[in-house]
């Protein structure tokens, strides 16, 4: 079924309000307009509408008025109440209150329906519509919540009341959490259930302190043992866990949490980098693991480049000082000893990088490209494509400019974010992943995308195929085969010249990994860490 067609049943919400009425012990209730003031945003002096935020939207066949936000119409998340019904003046009271709390909570996380960066005039917005309308599905039973396909969330309430509850209010950000991650995880999985659940009560642990919130995601380890056993063993035979989410069974329920917390942070402790805000779009599937074990592992105690220093090039032992540096925020290969490849590609899309994509498709083969935002609208169908495979897809500047020539802000509004805005005009998609032309960026310009949310990536084996002198089909293959290590990031191109050689390369570098036992993932998979804002 298609993500569009479903509904969180009346029960779902039942049990995430439950959920969070247990922690209601340990709650500090932020009540109406009791937001604290690390909550407060800094308000703007603009207050008009931006014009590109649609004033009337439909969502199901139903129509909505979108609620005025004095002072704050730039922020990502717009709300919207249904056009058949006057807004009560205390009703807009609390949908202010709501909105201003979870616009700066969401915007200091650098989700792409937030506004990343005012000075460049960036906005990308997600829409909340609000209903009174109970009878939300055909069978007229009580539907509390819908997602559809874009991340829009429609939430129906059994009162206005309900605006003035703390336990509404956190039940909302979870709700829109896992709408973005309803987004890249469509599918209702008893995993995906308990993994969303996890990632988002660490997503409300992380940003509201000790004192304003208490999440129950302790249990003894005997009986987290015992839960995980039981989830794996449902995940084998395709069964549910349904006493796990029955709203009349609360320590069930405090199970769940305490499994899907147990299974998030397991995946922070591996993935250097990760963490709840950046972890909304990553399959299910990496979390399997931990459901048999802890993270143990021990990763590599430093990252260097296995290609040698060329003419005309970054110094390797710069790009190893950086990696080793900004751990967590600049990768130049994975950090672990898995057997595990990243192709990725730099410049494009060209007309090279359709025939890359066949090669790919033929080998069944993931990847990953960074390409450049002034490219982007000429190869649309190329982009689309690549999206629809599976691909990373990641930021290579505006234009290919050396950044050391900017300053940090510079480079940002200029290069980066310039970029990210086409992607999202064009895709609906913002890069998380930034590669710096030449592979030369400045200290202080990787600390400032690191503040904005952005990784860093490099790469631990250079094909040069950027070389005219060096890029023989011959050359490309033995420098990714002869400098094989596990976790490795090659540095491919499909633009810039002609990538005839490494089309006709790849195919034997492809053969030659799996011969060997590597599995090819995309950037997202190896570093654990979303590939989108």
């Amino acid at each position: 079924m298609r993500l569009s067609q479903r509904v969180l049943q009346r029960e779902q919400l039942t049990r995430l309000l439950q959920v969070l009425l247990i922690m209601s012990s340990t709650l500090i209730t932020l009540g109406c307009g009791g937001s604290t003031a690390s909550k407060t945003p800094t308000v703007s002096e603009e207050t008009t509408s931006q014009p590109n935020i649609a004033q009337t939207e439909s969502f199901s066949g139903e129509n909505y008025t979108l609620v005025p936000l004095e002072g704050f119409q730039n922020a990502g998340l717009q709300a919207y109440w249904p056009s058949d019904n006057e807004i009560p003046d205390s009703v807009q009271v609390n949908l202010q209150r709501l909105l201003r709390q979870i616009n700066t909570l969401f915007s200091g996380q650098y989700f792409a329906f937030t506004s990343v960066d005012e000075a460049a005039k960036s906005h990308y917005y997600k829409s909340v519509f609000f209903s009174t309308n109970l009878l939300g599905a055909e069978d007229n039973s009580y539907v509390p919540a819908t997602f559809a396909e874009n991340g829009s969330l429609r939430v129906f309430l059994e009162s206005e009341q309900q605006l003035e509850d703390s336990s509404f209010y956190l039940a909302l950000i979870q709700l829109i959490y896992q709408s973005e991650r309803f987004k890249y995880q469509p599918d209702d999985t008893i995993l995906e259930r308990i993994v969303s659940r996890g990632l988002a009560l660490h997503f409300i642990k992380e940003n509201l302190s000790e004192d304003e919130f208490d999440v129950p995601v302790i249990i003894s380890s005997s009986a987290l043992v015992s839960a995980l056993a039981q989830l794996k063993t449902a995940i084998n035979d395709g069964t549910t866990i349904d006493s796990w989410f029955d709203d009349k069974q609360l320590h069930q329920q405090i199970t769940a949490n305490a499994v899907g917390y147990y299974l998030a942070a397991q995946h922070f402790s591996y993935y250097s980098g990760s963490n709840a805000s950046n972890s909304f779009s990553i399959s299910q599937d990496l979390f399997i693991p931990w459901l048999t074990a802890e993270d143990d592992s021990i990763k590599k105690s430093h990252q260097y480049v296995r290609t040698s220093d060329v003419p005309d090039q970054i110094a390797v032992s710069e790009l190893s000082r950086q990696a080793n540096l900004f751990l967590g925020h600049y990768f130049i290969e994975g950090l672990h000893h898995e057997k595990l490849i990243a192709l990725s590609f730099d410049d494009g899309p060209s007309q090279y990088t359709s025939q890359i994509l066949d090669v790919l498709e033929e080998a069944q083969v993931p990847a990953s490209f960074f390409w450049h935002g002034q490219n982007l609208s000429i190869y649309k169908a190329v982009v689309e494509r690549s999206i629809k495979a599976g691909h990373t897809i990641a930021n290579h500047s505006w234009n290919h400019d050396n950044g050391m020539s900017y300053g940090a802000e510079e480079l940002w509004q200029t290069q980066v974010v310039k970029t990210n805005d086409e992607f999202q005009r064009l895709f609906s998609i913002t890069p998380r992943f930034y590669r710096p032309p030449y592979g030369e960026i400045a200290d202080e310009q990787v600390d400032l995308l690191a503040q904005k949310g952005m990784k860093v990536l490099l790469w631990s084996v250079d094909s040069r195929d950027w070389n005219p002198m060096l890029n023989s089909v011959a050359q490309l293959e033995a420098e990714l085969i002869n400098n094989q290590h596990e976790e490795v990031i090659t540095l491919m191109h499909d633009a810039g010249g002609n990538r005839q050689n490494t089309v006709d390369a790849l195919p034997a570098i492809i053969k030659h990994y799996k011969a060997q036992g590597y599995r090819f993932v995309n950037l997202e998979t190896l570093l654990g860490i979303s590939d989108k804002l």
